[in-house]
Parts: structure tokens; C-alpha cells; sequence
């Protein structure tokens, strides 16, 4: 298995005008890792994968990334204009992400060729609907569309950031075994999610990350998913236990859990 370090952040400090919304991050994506990074919604999960990606500038610290590097990347569809007017096949055509020049941080487009295009759509059940417009599709196919854009270079590592959200259960497992196929098959995941649910069982590493108290913390995801630390996280009380070799995630003020 191979060990070597895909995305590294360096004492890293997250934030905007020069204000650290939280200190002294460091941790490492290796080639083989599934690693979550899970915070409640405002947690700093965004700010955080905006500095990964090179469009907002650490405050302090570093990060880098293994020279030659590919990345996927999947944004949240909520953040995509629904008047997008542009077919599925040519989304997926302007997706192949590469660094930027020598000297400079952060990420660019390259456009991929019409058959790569449709090999990528293939890939993830959407090549019958590769000249639909983006916009007619539905919410699930449009998150396969974008899952295609992410994989038309054949990406080292793949960071996906809420990839499920608006999806019903058996379309996020769904996409999630996807997601999980692709890291058998050599490709990193990093999966940035607010539900806990969502990782646990999946997950390999983990780094867990609330601005508002503040928290950051990185290991193995069965070193991180215990009660204790996840009531910290979502500071309402949490409950972990296995049932069967799965990992049960339980919020104990509701009441109610979900399954990973």
C-alpha cells in the first residue's frame, strides 16, 4: 500500500482578512486514505477546503501539494447556478483540474476532449444524457454529472463537499459505494460533510472541526468516533456504538440515529 503523502497542511491558520478562524492545523492526505473531514454546518469545513484548493489564502502555514498532482473536485450543487445553460457533456469537458503555473498556488481548469468526455459520463450511468442541459437534469443526475467533470482526468485524489445533500437515503448510499469503488481502485477520497453518519464505516482517517469552540482534530476514524469527542464536536450529546460491525452514530438529545 502506498504511503506517501498526496495534500499536506503545514501549521495552517484558516480565515478571512487576516482574522484566524481556527489555528494550528496540520494533517496529511495519503494515497490510500478515505479521510472525512466533518464539522456541523458553520464549522469552518468550506474556509478550510477553500485554502486546500488555493482560492483563499491561509492566514498562516502552508499547503502543499505532491508535485504533479490531479485532483477531482466536486462542489456542492447548491452553489451552481440553475440557470446554468451548458450541456452535461460540455460541464464534464471544462472539469480537468491541474495547478496552476510554477511559483503560483491553487488549481486550473483544462478542457478534456469530447471523448473523454462521454468515457467520464459512462462512468458514472449519465452517457444517454450527455446532451441534456445541466439545468433539466434532475438533482441526482446533476450530482452525477459533476461526479464525471471530477473524474475525466482520472484524478489522484478526489475531494467531494456534500456531495449528498438533497439526495434520498438510497441515492446517497448509492453514490457513497461509488465513491468508496473509487478508492479501492486508487484513488484518495477526501469527503467534507456535516453528517457524521456519512463517513463512519467509510472512512479510514478523519479530521473533525468546529471554529466555534474551537476544535480541530485528525487521526484514525475509529480513535475519533466515540461519544465523548463527538458531543464535543456537536456540542449536543452523541452516542457511538457498533451493532453488528456497523458503526452507529446516535444524537442523544433527539433521540434519533443514523446507520453508517
Amino acid at each position: 500500500m502506498n504511503d506517501s503523502w498526496l495534500l499536506k497542511a503545514d501549521n495552517l491558520s484558516i480565515g478571512y482578512g487576516g482574522k484566524a478562524l481556527v489555528d494550528r492545523i496540520s494533517f496529511q492526505v495519503f494515497a490510500h486514505d478515505f479521510f472525512g473531514l466533518v464539522g456541523p454546518n458553520g464549522a469552518g469545513k468550506s474556509t478550510l477546503l477553500m485554502t486546500l484548493l488555493g482560492s483563499v489564502a491561509p492566514v498562516e502555514g502552508k499547503v502543499h501539494a505532491r508535485p504533479s498532482l490531479r485532483i477531482g473536485y466536486v462542489p456542492q450543487r447548491s452553489r451552481m447556478d440553475p440557470l446554468f445553460p451548458m450541456s452535461a457533456i460540455e460541464v464534464v469537458r471544462a472539469g480537468a483540474m491541474g495547478p496552476k503555473a510554477k511559483g503560483k498556488a491553487g488549481w486550473v481548469l483544462s478542457s478534456a476532449s469530447q471523448q473523454e468526455a462521454m468515457v467520464a459520463l459512462d462512468r458514472v450511468g449519465m452517457k444517454s444524457l450527455g446532451t441534456r442541459p445541466l439545468r433539466d437534469l434532475s438533482g441526482g443526475q446533476q450530482q452525477r454529472v459533476l461526479m464525471a467533470r471530477a473524474l475525466v482526468r482520472e484524478p489522484d485524489l478526489l475531494i467531494l463537499d456534500e456531495p449528498t445533500a438533497g439526495m434520498d437515503i438510497p441515492s446517497e448510499v448509492e453514490l457513497l459505494d461509488f465513491v468508496s469503488g473509487l478508492r479501492v481502485q486508487g484513488t484518495a477520497i477526501l469527503l467534507v460533510v456535516h453528517q457524521i453518519s456519512l463517513v463512519a464505516g467509510r472512512a479510514n482517517r478523519m479530521a473533525l472541526i468546529n471554529k466555534d469552540i474551537p476544535l480541530f482534530a485528525v487521526g484514525e476514524a475509529n480513535e475519533l468516533l466515540n461519544s465523548e469527542t463527538l458531543t464535543a464536536l456537536y456540542r449536543e450529546p452523541m452516542q457511538v456504538f457498533d451493532a453488528a460491525g456497523q458503526v452507529i452514530v446516535r444524537c442523544g438529545c433527539a433521540g434519533q440515529g443514523a446507520r453508517a
